[in-house]
């Protein structure tokens, strides 16, 4: 009997520690579809789970061709050298230390997830695998019109191509809170088929770097509806290869300003909104100039030339919200400020 209470009291202390794991887990997807706990205890549903002390702990979730997997991971590490890891089949790595159940999505064919920690953590997470979108539901052609897509409204897997290449920019509909991106993914193609993924919108945005491909197509595929304005302009890469891009990212009743510098690069300020906005002052020199064009920066999109001294003398702009409207400063550097 009293075996038996020493080994119950032993139970519990383990047990109020907090979870533990170990390195090397499989994991497969299941055969009838349900998702994976860790702990097996635990769900999305629940606090954050106690993880004990000084864990080193991985698993290789196994993603089928055809299929993707939604991770959602609810968690905090509490001293500073502890953290999650994951690492995707094709070599990308994320490493944090505060999770708050924002979605991530992978496709095949493997991801690895791990937790090392030295003090006591919070850590669980939901793995769950599901068909990607067949595919595709539409091909485009770009030329020297560019496309503007709301990226995360709708389940698709649609083809862009272009005879040069495709280029990439995300606008989305909250520059703070942006996870919506991550279900959105990439590959380069040279045809419908999915090709080689490369990576998804979230990851491109917080780069603040505009995407080029390496081949004359990309698939995009999206497989969750946010219900949000994530918009994605796709052009024609031979047509802004060229160009550093500053991104215009407009938010409704707010003042708001982008600083273009061209003093060793050609730049540009883009714009792809549906909100009406107001250019009601700018920063320039007034003899370096701007060229406005609506839409691609091609001929036939041309607008005018501005002067610093005209383009002051101009305000305000109203500029109606649609379209692509981008500004090429030539040289120097500018701050643009926008009302909307």
């Amino acid at each position: 009997m009293l075996k038996l209470l020493v080994s119950l009291v032993l139970l519990s202390a383990v047990s109020a520690d907090g979870t533990t794991c170990k390195t090397g887990n499989i994991v497969n997807r299941r055969v009838n579809g349900a998702a994976y706990y860790f702990p097996a205890t635990w769900n999305e549903t629940l606090p954050a789970p106690k993880l004990a002390k000084e864990q080193s702990c991985s698993w290789t979730i196994t993603i089928p061709s055809g299929y993707y997997v939604k991770v959602i991971i609810d968690g905090k590490t509490t001293d500073e050298d502890s953290r999650f890891q994951m690492i995707d089949s094709v070599g990308h790595f994320i490493q944090t230390t505060h999770e708050k159940k924002n979605p991530y999505f992978f496709p095949p064919t493997k991801l690895t997830l791990a937790v090392s920690n030295y003090a006591e953590a919070t850590f669980g997470f939901r793995i769950e695998w599901a068909q990607l979108p067949a595919g595709p539901f539409a091909i485009h052609g770009i030329g020297d019109v560019g496309n503007v897509i709301n990226a995360t409204n709708s389940i698709y897997n649609e083809f862009y191509g272009s005879t040069e290449g495709i280029s990439l920019l995300v606008f989305p509909e909250d520059r703070k809170n942006y996870y919506s991106l991550r279900s959105t993914l990439v590959f380069e193609s040279a045809n419908t088929g999915l090709g080689n993924y490369i990576d998804n919108l979230y990851e491109m945005y917080r780069t603040g770097n505009q995407f080029l491909s390496q081949s004359t197509g990309i698939v995009l595929v999206n497989v969750e509806d946010s219900g949000k304005t994530d918009l994605l302009l796709v052009q024609s890469e031979q047509d802004v290869k060229n160009f550093t891009y500053v991104e215009l990212v407009t938010v409704a009743n707010t003042t708001y300003n982008a600083t273009v510098n061209s003093h060793h690069e050609l730049s540009v300020l883009v714009s792809a909104t549906h909100i009406n906005q107001t250019m009601i002052n700018v920063e320039i020199g007034d003899t370096d100039v701007v060229t406005q064009y609506w839409g691609t920066p091609t001929p036939f999109f041309f607008d005018k030339n501005y002067t610093g001294a005209e383009l002051k003398a101009a305000l305000p702009i109203f500029y109606p919200g649609y379209g692509i409207i981008q500004w090429v400063l030539h040289s120097g550097r500018a701050v643009f400020t926008f009302q909307a």
